[in-house]
């Protein structure tokens, strides 16, 4: 007996020995393998810690359980650290006897503790899991056959949360707080898969449209596998949402692409509660004391083929009989609930499709509502139904209320309407026997993303033609409208892809509140920086809309638009305002032209504005592209008329993106100034001139465009003071300037302080240059950082100052010269009259004394004469 127990305690100890030393030995093999194996079949990354790997053989002896705590698979390339995988703890249960003997590695098991899986399917068909690597990119150096293999046969997830969204199919399914279990063993070809899954919510939309929302989920399922045929039994499957549970019988097989099928499904419970737990918030808090009576049916079947273009025929069919339902919190129930629902295609062809929908109704109080219809062909439909009475939503919405949203009012109707789609296609309108009235009366819909959409009165009159709003009142939050018209293709809209609705209307109104309407608190648009709160708004597509509109008051963004009227069309993802008139900022603005979202990623404006007498200070204050392009407008005071055409893309914070902006026109100003401006002062610095650091703008117009990013203006005339001053330049998006101002100063008006500042800059004596100087000064930096320069200084005629004080000095010689000229030519002239003069006079003396001369001779001559005759004759006589 001693032996014995010595012998069974060796046992154990070995047993418990090679339990602890085991997992010491092989950790380093394994681990190595299942690295080895990842790298060479993954295109992915693979995120874990080799300390968080473990191994044991006490969780399921014999065999050895592998453990990786915090495991996360991340994309590359287009899905560059997006994370398809992760959970808490991942382990694999793996053959021990395969280990021990060098063998291949067997994965028999997986537990997923909390794994989160997140699957994207992009609209060209790339898809973020396929990241297996293809066989010719598998490494050459490795050997063909694998070093691990999977013959697994149980595995579960604890508390997973899977996400799908595949934009190629438009599809999108949301599973939280998923558990499941699974056992079977793929290692052979023939054997029953069990699972059992449950889902804490489970959502599921196609094309835009959700199906399935935030119900909880149960399928248990026995499926018979034969993996050579590749043919499923369903043995004992049901599939439970809330409290309705739906059974399945047949089979399924995929022997190549298409999937062969002959698949039942029915209910078991028939209690109209069941069936109502699927209705959208029913299933909440309170459904259990939701009184209810009656039964229903519903099964149906899919037999045939599945394929790209083929369909396997089908029926499914509903009925519900004499059902009732109340809440403890409404007084009235909703009664006499009936309806026999039928649709099927006995060829799985669509056009052989019919659905069938006849003695629905429900009474409420003493209203009853009932319709029936009849579909034929679902490719080219045909159609006859009717709908006739009152609809209380107040009492439905109340019997179990959804925090999603809240609905009510009374609905009445008496509609008829038959007719095919082949009328529909070739616009034979006529030939759509469709007739009746709709009346709202205090409709409502609440949801917690929007304002509430109340219409207390609508009255809707129809023909084959069109539909007529004779009267349509109500209020969107704080905002009202008014609206009547036509609305017509209406029954193509209804039934056709791609068809337009129509309508001819007009809209008045006191108050739009466009900021409360996309969703914008007031604490939103109160102050600058809250544009960047704002949306895209998108244009709708397939409508064709024109509204004669008249409102008094508009509110969008910091905007405050009054007396708005004009001609507004919605038409093929555009908006075009034809034009729109309305006061704003202190003036009246008029716009026509069109804001196109087209394209959602890059929409489009295109404006012509005609702005009169608008306030300058509000501009600046309300327009960022005032802010960025006119930034002087700070510090202006006064008015602004303009004629401009603005083209560029909006942003999808709904702003305008500066850099892609284009446009032109003409900006007149009455009468403005400009006041404290650092560009100003830094002029009067730099000149020493006074009374310069107020600009006066009065009857002003220039010309403006808007390229590549910039604002430029052509040159214009100001008053600096008592200084002429002409300015022009660019203003970029980014807040760099570069102005030119050409600054005429009268050299002899101005200081001592200013002559000597003056002089200094020009390098000469200002009065040098002329009566008045022209100071070209070049602006840069920005508008609060102002960088000033003098540039090319000019006279009055327009030359440099340089050479302006050279043309003086030669000046100066030449008149001194000339001056020295005329003073020597005079001198000379003097001398030549001088000389003249005294010539004349000493000839006038010698003449004079040769008068004498000759007087006195002839007196001699004359005495002589005399005496001789006395002689001759004697004196005696």
């Amino acid at each position: 007996m001693r032996k014995l127990l010595i012998i069974v305690g060796s046992i154990l100890a070995f047993l418990i020995l090679a339990i602890i030393l085991i997992p010491i030995l092989f950790k380093d093999r394994i681990l190595r393998e299942v690295q080895t194996e990842v790298n060479k079949s993954v295109n992915a990354n693979v995120n874990f810690d080799p300390d968080d790997f473990s191994l044991s053989l006490l969780k399921d002896f014999p065999n050895l359980t592998v453990g990786l705590k915090n495991l996360s698979v991340t994309g590359k390339e287009m899905f560059e650290g997006d994370t398809l995988f992760a959970t808490k703890d991942f382990s694999l249960e793996v053959d021990i006897v395969a280990i021990i003997k060098s063998e291949p590695l067997r994965i028999k098991g997986i537990i997923l503790d909390q794994p989160t899986i997140n699957i994207l399917v992009l609209e060209d068909g790339s898809a973020n899991y396929d990241i297996v690597v293809p066989s010719d990119e598998t490494d050459t150096t490795t050997t063909e056959e694998s070093d691990m293999q999977i013959g697994i046969d149980h595995w579960e997830i604890k508390n997973g949360n899977i996400s799908y969204y595949d934009q190629s199919a438009d599809m999108a399914m949301s599973i939280i707080g998923l558990n499941h279990t699974g056992k079977g063993d793929f290692s052979q070809t023939v054997f029953d898969m069990v699972t059992k899954t449950t889902a804490d919510d489970f959502s599921f939309a196609y094309d835009e449209d959700v199906y399935v929302a935030h119900k909880t989920l149960e399928i248990n399922m026995i499926l018979g596998m034969d993996l050579d045929a590749m043919k499923f039994k369903f043995n004992e499957t049901s599939v439970r949402m809330n409290e309705f549970k739906l059974n399945f019988d047949g089979f399924f097989a995929m022997p190549e692409e298409d999937i062969d099928m002959d698949v039942k499904f029915f209910v078991e419970d028939t209690q109209f509660k069941s069936v109502l737990s699927l209705v959208p918030g029913m299933y909440a808090d309170g459904f259990e004391s939701l009184e209810t009576k009656g039964e229903f049916d519903f099964k149906g079947f899919a037999k045939g083929t599945y394929g790209e273009d083929k369909l396997p025929a089908f029926s499914i069919n509903l009925s519900v009989n004499d059902a009732y339902v109340k809440s403890p919190d409404v007084p009235l129930p909703v009664q006499n609930i009936s309806l026999d629902l039928l649709a099927k295609s006995e060829t799985g062809d669509l056009k052989d499709g019919l659905l069938e929908i006849k003695n629905f109704g429900l009474t409420i109080d003493k209203d009853r509502f009932t319709a029936n219809a009849v579909v034929n062909n679902f490719d080219a439909p045909s159609w006859d139904l009717n709908a006739q009475g009152a609809l209380n939503l107040d009492v439905i919405s109340r019997i179990e209320p959804t925090t999603d949203y809240s609905i009510g009012g009374i609905v009445k109707a008496d509609i008829t309407s038959k007719g095919n789609y082949a009328d529909v296609e070739q616009e034979n309108y006529q030939n759509l026997n469709t007739s009746g009235t709709l009346e709202l009366n205090n409709f409502f819909y609440s949801t917690t993303d929007l304002p509430d959409f109340k219409i207390s009165q609508a009255n809707l009159n129809f023909n084959p033609q069109f539909v007529e709003m004779s009267q349509m009142e109500g209020n969107f939050g704080k905002s009202d409208f008014k609206v009547t018209g036509q609305l017509s293709n209406y029954i193509a809209y209804a039934i056709k892809e791609n068809a337009k609705l129509e309508g001819q209307m007009s809209l008045t109104s006191q108050l739009l509140d466009v900021n409360e309407m996309m969703g914008s608190s007031e604490e939103e648009t109160t102050t600058e920086e809250d544009t960047t709160s704002m949306e895209l708004v998108l244009v709708p597509e397939n409508i064709d809309f024109t509204f004669n509109a008249d409102v008094q008051q508009i509110v969008y963004d910091n905007f405050v638009l009054k007396n708005a009227k004009g001609k507004i069309r919605v038409n093929n993802q555009i908006l075009t305002m034809d034009p729109l008139r309305f006061d704003m900022l202190e003036g009246s603005i008029n716009m026509a032209g069109n804001y196109n979202t087209q394209d959602e990623d890059n929409p489009i404006f295109d404006f012509n504005l005609g702005i009169v007498d608008v306030s300058i200070p509000e501009t600046f204050k309300n327009v960022v592209t005032v802010q960025k392009f006119v930034p002087v407008a700070e510090k202006m005071t006064g008015k602004f008329s303009t004629d401009f055409a603005i083209q560029g893309i909006m942003t999808q914070e709904m702003m305008p993106d500066l850099p892609t902006l284009s446009g032109s026109g003409i900006v007149k100003i009455k009468e403005a100034a400009v006041v404290d401006s650092k560009i100003i002062k830094g002029v009067t610095s730099l000149s020493k001139l006074d009374n310069t650091n107020t600009i006066n703008l009065k009857d002003i117009t220039l010309k403006a465009e808007i390229k590549d990013g910039k604002l430029g203006v052509e040159p214009f005339d100001i008053d600096m003071g008592k200084y002429k001053a002409t300015i022009d330049g660019t203003t970029a998006f980014d807040g760099n300037i570069a102005y030119n101002l050409k600054l005429n100063v009268p050299t002899g008006s101005v200081g001592q302080a200013a002559n000597q500042a003056l002089s200094g800059l020009l390098g000469t004596d200002v009065k040098a240059v002329g009566s008045s100087v022209n100071l070209n000064f070049n602006v840069t930096g920005t508008y609060d950082d102002p960088n000033i320069k003098l540039g090319k200084t000019t006279t009055e005629g327009g030359q440099s100052v340089a050479g302006s004080a050279k043309t003086a000095v030669k000046e100066k010689i030449t008149e001194e010269t000339d001056k020295l000229k005329e003073e020597a030519e005079a001198k000379i002239e003097a001398a030549k009259d001088s000389a003249k003069n005294e010539l004349e006079r000493r000839k006038k003396l010698a003449e004079e004394e040769a008068r004498k001369k000759a007087e006195e001779e002839k007196a001699k001559l004359k005495e002589k004469a005399k005496n001789k005759v006395k002689d001759i004759f004697g004196g005696g006589r």
